[in-house]
């Protein structure tokens, strides 16, 4: 992978952050009540991961500034998703992170050494997206919760 081509992967791994945010925020104001405090944690996880990754897109000499396309992008999924059963919605983000993922394990595989903390942290980042939603379509809210509050740097106590 050339360096313009990394990146830009770079860049997706903030970006990214942007629109998950833009989804879960959107998300979190359409859920049934008892799924709104795994969708806070999402929420919570996508910001502190774009938090995390700042320094590493400064030293690289990249952007900090949030593309709000990429906001959009986020929040019109989740219109998208407005009507559909929860399983079905937690099956619809599984398949969303699953390329991202993917994306992400192949620039782990070329990045620099002082570079692979941060996009290793990102492909489990997505695991945790990922595993976050199959837990809640197979009727597992405890687990799911447990998956996105482990990697939390600041989470909290549902009321």
């Amino acid at each position: 992978m050339d360096k313009e081509k990394y990146l830009a992967g770079v860049t997706e791994l903030y970006q990214g952050e942007v629109e998950g945010e833009g989804l879960f925020s959107t998300l979190l104001g359409t859920c049934p009540t008892e799924h709104a405090y795994g969708v806070a944690l999402l929420l919570q996880l996508k910001s502190e991961a774009k938090a995390r990754l700042r320094p590493f897109l400064w030293r690289l000499g990249i952007s900090l500034v949030e593309n709000e396309t990429m906001r959009a992008a986020g929040i019109e999924f989740a219109n998208k998703l407005k009507g559909m059963s929860w399983r079905a919605v937690m099956l619809e983000l599984a398949e969303l992170a699953k390329p991202f993922r993917d994306r992400y394990r192949a620039l782990e595989a070329v990045a620099p050494e002082e570079d692979k903390p941060y996009v290793s942290f990102m492909v489990a980042h997505e695991i945790t997206v990922i595993r976050y939603a199959e837990f809640q379509a197979a009727d597992n809210a405890k687990a799911a919760i447990e998956e996105v509050l482990n990697p939390l740097e600041r989470s909290w106590a549902p009321q």
